[in-house]
């Protein structure tokens, strides 16, 4: 029986082969890295990280100082000891509680956006969370990452994952899979069918193996006798069964549970299952409690943690190969949001309330970085900006969570108008758009 001092060392000596080298110490742990398709278009995956309660905006990714980059400016309260940061374009707040802020947007800020007075258009936890994520109040309408998953043009056999944090499926759902509680890998190997009420048999590997053999023989006689649409629905399905079965062989999959459940160790799985072609989008949570009425000083320091994190990520998958495109790095595409905003003055508990202009980072594949979009005026107040540039404009649009949301959607190579008809993309965001 592993006692916990042994579980603990395996468990770094994973994440050590993840994050030094990972491509060369997975390649070399006889790990399987899939077959990337001739000329196969690379279709971005997105790795959503969720703040719940309403993150302060100015904790990092809204800062408000004087001129001189020190002491608040206007009618905003900005933490104590912080000071103006800046990386290429990327303005945030920094300071001596906040170095592996500076160190992530240091090496990554090229990657990076910031965008800023987006109208959340609620200062409600439940409303908020279902604006931030689909851009309406209709509960039929599925969140960003359902959407990305449900309409990409690769066959998934998990498409959306989460981990962790909020789901909208609408009418999506049969695109999301719950992985919490350490069923990811439960749902690989199909052993979770063992779990139910009335749980399957369990089947001995060779009987396993023959079942596989004969789903997959079945499949593969069907796929020859199809043409068109069907066609192509039926290769997915081969090579899906393909991959279940290489997975099996090769049992990845005790990397992974040895990766255990932090942020980071989350993040990690979900760039596992985008570089093996298993999911197209997964939803993590942000550690924390950010609903701070009574008392801002956690804000700081749970955000920070997110950036600490994001960098060995970034670090990870700029070495680590993709399912579609040379590097993960340049296939993934990073959100991190929250429901609201907070107030920019403390209230008399030395806390903020709820404030609905809020603001999103996106990092990664196909993200315009190395700069800011949005703006918000000396009180926190939204401005009206010019969508193609995302910058203030006194005839401008007042952004709103559809806006960047359809952003996304553009950036995951879909139609936004197929999904929120008549809205305006937030076109700045994406590269070359």
């Amino acid at each position: 029986m592993m006692n916990k001092m042994d579980r603990k060392a395996r468990r770094d000596v994973s994440r050590r082969a993840f994050l030094g080298g990972a491509a060369a110490l997975m390649g070399s742990a006889g790990l399987w890295y899939p077959k990337k398709a001739m000329a196969a278009p690379v279709e971005r995956k997105f790795l959503f990280c969720y703040a719940n309660g309403g993150w302060d905006t100015t904790t990092i990714l809204d800062p408000h100082f004087a001129e001189d980059g020190v002491g608040a400016v206007g009618g905003v309260d900005m933490d104590v000891n912080s000071v103006l940061g800046t990386a290429g374009r990327i303005k945030y707040t920094s300071g001596p509680d906040r170095l592996e802020v500076d160190e992530y947007f240091r090496k990554w800020g090229k990657y990076s956006a910031i965008v800023n007075g987006i109208d959340a258009h609620s200062v409600g936890h439940d409303s908020g969370q279902k604006f931030m994520l689909t851009g309406t109040s209709a509960s039929s309408y599925a969140d960003w990452p359902t959407l990305l998953a449900a309409n990409g043009t690769l066959e998934y056999p998990l498409p959306h994952i989460v981990f962790s944090g909020p789901s909208y499926p609408g009418t999506q759902g049969a695109a999301v899979v719950r992985a919490g509680g350490g069923t990811l890998l439960s749902l690989i190997d199909g052993s979770i069918n063992g779990m139910a009420d009335a749980p399957s048999p369990t089947l001995m590997p060779p009987a396993d193996d023959m079942i596989d053999q004969f789903v997959y023989n079945r499949v593969a006689e069907f796929a020859a006798q199809q043409k068109g649409i069907a066609r192509e629905r039926a290769d997915g399905l081969l090579s899906n069964v393909e991959r279940a079965m290489e997975l099996e062989g090769r049992q990845f999959e005790a990397g992974l549970d040895d990766l255990g459940n932090t942020m980071l160790d989350n993040m990690l799985k979900a760039s596992e299952m985008f570089r093996l072609g298993l999911s197209r989008c997964a939803m993590i949570s942000i550690p924390g409690g950010y609903d701070t009425h009574g008392n801002i000083a956690p804000q700081a320091p749970q955000q920070v943690a997110f950036y600490a994190a994001l960098n060995e990520l970034f670090d990870h998958m700029s070495n680590t190969p993709g399912h579609t495109a040379e590097r993960l790095v340049d296939e993934v595409v990073v959100v991190a949001l929250s429901e609201f905003g907070r107030t920019p003055k403390l209230n008399g508990g030395g806390g903020k309330d709820h404030w609905p202009y809020n603001s999103v980072f996106v990092a990664g594949a196909g993200v315009a970085g190395n700069n800011r979009y949005g703006a918000t005026d000396d009180g926190l107040i939204a401005m009206p900006i010019d969508l193609k540039t995302g910058q203030a404009s006194a005839g401008g649009t007042m952004l709103g969570c559809e806006h960047v949301g359809l952003a996304l959607l553009r950036l995951g190579g879909l139609d936004p108008s197929r999904f929120l008809p008549g809205v305006d993309v937030l076109t700045a965001l994406v590269r070359g758009a």
